[in-house]
């Protein structure tokens, strides 16, 4: 049965822009979101590395500089909030401010200081918020998200959207370096022994493991450089998780001066990458995920989540994210509604999730036409590919914006790096149902209630094209010839 395009948009819940200021252990960064919705686009993202949590395992207080450049740091990121007008400021501690003995203090002094409210959260609040950014930015998400910040890892079981076990362990990239003191067969007895307190994982086999922090993308990106991975997204790189182990293990062997030069290593990065590479061994070992997923999103993202009313939360966030592409365009939704059942027909045999990749298709399908005509299929193309949109796989990205580009132009002109992510049965179906939106809009201008009038009917094999009342009149060449094309890759799709 067909579903139907969500009737709401992407409406914001508060007014204004949201500004939210995360305290690290490792790093202090601002993020600025442009409203509280289901999917607010950041606007503004700086992060200062000061190390507050260095040393913190043996001296049990917070790094005298990392105070200095918090200090400076949150000076300048309050000046920046007040300077884009920012309606609503957040600020959050985690490990390193709720462990150091001097922690509670520095806040209050933050506090006393800036007259703001510093939101010191609990290992347990710190697990579920990642969770949550991971839920508000991939669809239906199955597994363990990890966390690993500078003091600590945050572990939790997912099942769409729904929190189960969690634990806070602390084995975060600065804890790790201190306590091992560069030593590898110290640092992985250390991480032993801290998976040894966690039951609840045991032998899970999940599907997927959800890797969010700094470390964890240091290695991802580097893994993506030494595949010439040939797309440059972090969110959403899935990889095999037992191939991805023996790179773990090279990388937790590997000598810090050939970690520095290897391919995309980032040099700041680099005393925290073997930490990071065992803590991912112990997890393949343990909970046995199918595969590793790569996130950008964490608890910023999760904390704006957690303050959406239950019925925006359960919307779908791509969806949520298309629906306000089209509305901004001054389109509502209704087109999209009827284009994406007009389509039924011709995609009788598409996979669930293909049909809500054609919802977030039909939403779009007008992305380009503010385009020159020579260059709106290739720039619908890039547009999606590099947009910020969230709920995508890296095929699912690669697939849409094939669609997207079919939507101008039947054949293709250009073979992208990209395309090889597609899987069998990909390109004909993206070819098929950007046709079809082609089709539909040389019938009816892309106008809500023109498209009841026509309809698909397949006689002996053959596709036809009704038209009934004053639509009629609207048949001629330009729509003889789309026809044609839909036809043509409504035979290789297999009908």
């Amino acid at each position: 049965m067909a579903e139907s395009v969500p009737q709401l948009s992407d409406r914001p819940i508060g007014d204004g822009r949201i500004g939210i200021i995360d305290i690290g252990s490792n790093s202090i960064r601002l993020v600025i979101y442009d409203q509280q919705k289901r999917s607010p686009v950041p606007i503004y993202n700086e992060k200062v590395m000061c190390a507050l949590g260095k040393a913190l395992a043996a001296t049990g207080t917070l790094n005298p500089e990392g105070v200095d450049l918090a200090r400076a740091a949150l000076k300048r990121f309050l000046a920046m909030g007040n300077n884009m007008g920012i309606a609503s400021l957040h600020v959050m501690a985690t490990a390193a401010i709720r462990d150091a003995r001097d922690g509670q203090a520095f806040a209050r002094y933050l506090e006393d200081t800036y007259r703001i409210n510093v939101d010191i959260i609990s290992g347990k609040k710190e697990a579920r918020l990642g969770a949550h950014g991971v839920c508000a930015s991939m669809y239906r998400p199955q597994g363990i998200t990890g966390d690993l910040g500078g003091g600590s890892i945050e572990l939790v079981n997912v099942e769409d959207g729904e929190i189960r076990d969690h634990a806070s362990l602390p084995l975060g990239s600065l804890r790790m370096i201190d306590e091992s003191k560069g030593d590898r067969d110290k640092l992985r007895k250390l991480v032993e022994k801290r998976f040894a307190e966690l039951t609840w994982m045991e032998d899970t086999a999940v599907a997927n493991f959800y890797a969010i922090g700094g470390s964890f993308r240091a290695l991802a990106r580097m893994h993506m450089t030494a595949g010439n991975y040939p797309l440059h997204i972090l969110h959403e790189y899935k990889v095999d998780a037992r191939k991805f182990l023996d790179f773990a293990r090279d990388i937790a062997a590997m000598p810090e001066g050939r970690l520095e030069k290897f391919p995309g290593a980032a040099p700041r990065r680099v005393p925290a990458l073997p930490g990071a590479a065992i803590v991912l061994e112990h997890i393949i070992a343990h909970a046995r995920p199918d595969h590793i997923v790569f996130s950008t999103s964490g608890i910023r993202e999760g904390y704006l989540y957690e303050k959406l009313p239950p019925a925006v939360r359960s919307q779908d966030g791509l969806l949520a994210s298309c629906t306000e592409f089209a509305t901004k365009g001054g389109r509502s939704t209704s087109y999209a509604n009827e284009l994406f059942t007009w389509m039924y027909p011709l995609l009788d045999k598409e996979s669930e999730k293909e049909r809500r990749l054609r919802l977030a298709f039909c939403l779009l399908s007008d992305i380009a036409l503010h385009i020159h005509p020579e260059y709106r299929a290739p720039w619908a193309f890039h547009r999606i590919l590099q947009s910020a949109l969230t709920g995508l796989t890296h095929r699912e990205r690669v697939k849409l914006s094939l669609a997207l580009y079919h939507r101008y132009q039947f054949k293709l002109r250009d073979e992208w790096a990209a395309l090889k992510l597609l899987k069998s049965g990909d390109r004909e179906w993206a070819r098929l149902v950007g046709s079809a939106a082609n089709l539909a809009y040389h019938v009816c201008g892309s106008i809500a209630g023109n498209l009841h009038n026509t309809s698909f009917v397949i006689e002996k094999n053959e596709l036809l094209l009704q038209l009934s009342g004053a639509m009629q009149d609207v048949l001629g060449d330009a729509v003889k010839r789309r026809m044609d094309g839909v036809r043509e890759a409504w035979k290789e799709y297999g009908f």
